[in-house]
């Protein structure tokens, strides 16, 4: 009987899969309030991008960078959900902000999309002057699945000699497991569908698992966690194996704010999730009110 109820939850992720794949075709066609950006790479594909810049306000000569990262389980949800987000954080930080709309995991499996957040930082540094950007001042910050990606490309990153004035991670996954009890769970079907000869245990994938040595010397953190959240645990023991390793490290938790709350109450985000009302909405403008003004400290830091 469990080995049935197993085998349906399977072929619902696998549906789920599909159906992200078909509705990707029609996220690639919409119009956008930035600009789509295809990043060159040598000998790979190019990456997927959305590029904003203030609006109405004066900004400096050389602006610092934000790299965004969406959520949706490493196979869903798409750049143009985040794109009120985008604009916000490039108008009040202000800040250039290169929303990176990452290989999903069912088309290239993880640390892929890594790789590009990380290639994604390493080309807007050395086209620093094209764009009018300050190489010294870059983060990469995602959420959920996006908050994942940043952590392991800030890894990545330092291994390269490029240090971040920070890595934003809101309700980040920090350790890609299976749970034996969970069958079901959703980073259970990751690890069956996307690590079957494992590999999960990378640094990259699951940065809560990397040694002491890979952690010292990371970029400062910025968490932002959920109180009713399975992520939160992983969210919290990952930050003070930070401390630890003297990392600088901020956290921020809403107690009564769900997970994807920062995303799912946007006006860009699809309409008839659960999770958007009055309540959520609140706890999603307070974030984006502190994220500005921690952005602002952690560049004026560096």
């Amino acid at each position: 009987m469990k080995q049935s109820i197993v085998s349906s939850f399977e072929d619902a992720f696998k549906q789920s899969i599909e159906a992200a794949r078909a509705a990707r075709k029609e996220y690639a066609t919409r119009k956008t309030i930035g600009e789509r950006f295809a990043v060159p790479r040598q000998q790979k594909k190019g990456i997927q991008t959305i590029l904003y810049r203030p609006i109405g306000n004066s900004v400096p000569d050389k602006l610092p960078v934000l790299f965004n990262m969406h959520g949706g389980a490493w196979i869903g949800g798409d750049a143009v959900f985040m794109e009120s987000f985008c604009q916000r954080m490039a108008n009040e930080v202000p800040a250039f902000v290169v929303n990176v709309n990452y290989t999903k995991a069912d088309e290239e499996p993880i640390p892929y999309a890594m790789e590009e957040v990380a290639d994604t930082v390493k080309y807007f540094a050395t086209h620093a002057d094209e764009y009018g950007i300050d190489p010294e001042k870059m983060a990469v910050g995602g959420h959920s699945a996006g908050a994942h990606l940043a952590a392991g490309a800030a890894m990545m990153l330092k291994e390269n000699g490029i240090g971040l004035a920070c890595q934003m991670l809101v309700y980040p996954c920090t350790d890609i497991k299976e749970d034996p009890d969970k069958p079901e769970d959703l980073l259970s079907l990751i690890v069956r569908f996307f690590f079957p000869d494992g590999g999960n245990d990378h640094r990259y994938v699951s940065p809560l698992r990397a040694k002491d040595e890979e952690l010292s010397g990371l970029s400062p953190a910025l968490f932002v966690l959920c109180g009713p959240d399975e992520l939160k645990p992983m969210g919290i023991a990952y930050a003070k194996r930070l401390i630890d390793r003297a990392v600088p490290v901020k956290i921020k938790e809403y107690p009564k704010a769900l997970h994807g709350f920062l995303e799912v109450n946007r006006p860009d985000y699809p309409a008839g999730d659960a999770r958007r009302n009055p309540e959520q909405e609140a706890y999603c403008k307070d974030c984006e009110k502190y994220l500005v003004q921690e952005l602002r400290a952690f560049f004026a830091a560096v």
